[in-house]
């Protein structure tokens, strides 16, 4: 399996290793570096390959890269359209190679407007056999669609899967020691800018979740959202932020939660893929997309829905393209919260 895209869209594709090993396949899969750590220990991975394109992004280091998986494999299933994907796996030399073709015609709403289609490679021609690409699709069975040209089906919504170590649990529940359940835990950060709900607003969140459900509340990112995290922790008494967790760790963290409230970004599929509830702010993009957790999961999906420029594209932009943002800034706190509350009595103590 080939998916060297971010970190979220990895973790949509756990469901096709389950489902290739059940059906007897001894699964590797390539990956960005991002990504190596949030599957390791997965219980039905053979083992994990890193290619960093970022650091060696030349043709070279690709060629280098396709020689040494050359006739490894008897198969490769590519989930991520790219063209450096689909040669790669022509460079393996598998006999089964696996990729997309574009939907049919015509287009169902909202895939009529042209920004909102997924972009397929014109090199597609790479691969030996290619899989629809079904519009309005869960993401994980999307994927794991890619696995009939093996004679392998799946029926409904899978859920993925990830392991925990049992010593990063010990370590995240020490450092949680007098954060009261239920515990939620805010992700406020996110890859993309446009996709990230204000600070200022997961901040009343928070709050107002501390005050009514007398929850405790635990703010977390990577390093790099340090700030946004110290944003909103210093907004809500009590809270602890925590930026400093390893890959590990912040696996443990989400198992661990009672609560997730996040972006649509990776934060919401590892909760899926862990079994905490979870609940998703979608601004330029909609869960019409797919990329959603399995409906079987307790989860409440949020977001404005009376705007004509929401969702703006399939692959959301940095900042908003009308300079307004307001897909976030008019989404109401009190909507996350209450879609918080109602799912927190859901799902009981």
């Amino acid at each position: 399996m080939v998916n060297t895209a971010f970190l979220g869209d990895v973790v949509l594709t756990t469901p096709l290793f389950t489902l290739l090993r059940g059906a007897g396949w001894s699964v590797d899969a390539l990956v960005a570096p991002r990504a190596a750590g949030i599957l390791e220990g997965h219980p039905h991975l053979n083992g994990i390959l890193v290619y960093d394109k970022q650091t060696e992004p030349g043709l070279r280091q690709l060629l280098a890269l396709g020689r040494e998986l050359r006739d490894r494999y008897d198969a490769v299933i590519v989930p991520h359209r790219s063209l450096r994907s689909a040669l790669l796996a022509r460079l393996t030399r598998a006999v089964i190679r696996v990729g997309y073709r574009p939907p049919k015609r015509p287009y169902p709403p909202p895939f009529t407007n042209r920004k909102l289609r997924p972009k397929f490679t014109l090199w597609r021609f790479l691969y030996t056999h290619r899989v629809e690409y079904t519009l309005g699709l869960q993401e994980a069975r999307r994927i794991c669609d890619l696995a009939k040209p093996l004679g392998i089906a799946v029926e409904g919504e899978p859920a993925g899967t990830l392991a925990v170590a049992e010593a990063d649990v010990r370590d995240v529940e020490a450092r949680l020691v007098g954060v009261e359940r239920p515990r939620v835990v805010i992700f406020p950060g996110g890859a993309w800018g446009g996709k990230r709900y204000p600070a200022k607003s997961f901040a009343e969140v928070g709050r107002r979740l501390a005050e009514a459900a007398q929850a405790g509340i635990v703010v977390c990112g990577g390093p790099d959202e340090a700030d946004v995290c110290a944003e909103v922790s210093g907004e809500i008494p009590g809270a602890l932020s925590l930026t400093d967790l390893d890959t590990g760790g912040w696996k443990a963290l989400v198992r661990t939660a009672d609560l997730v409230v996040t972006n649509d970004s990776a934060p919401l599929h590892a909760a899926a893929a862990l079994g905490t509830p979870v609940v998703g702010i979608y601004g330029p993009t909609t869960p019409v997309f797919g990329f959603r957790p399995p409906e079987v999961h307790p989860q409440r999906l949020v977001y404005h829905g009376r705007l004509e420029c929401q969702p703006c594209r399939l692959s959301p932009p940095r900042d908003c393209p009308l300079k307004h943002h307001r897909c976030m800034t008019e989404l109401e706190p009190e909507k996350v919260v209450e879609a918080c509350r109602s799912l927190l009595e859901e799902v009981g103590p």
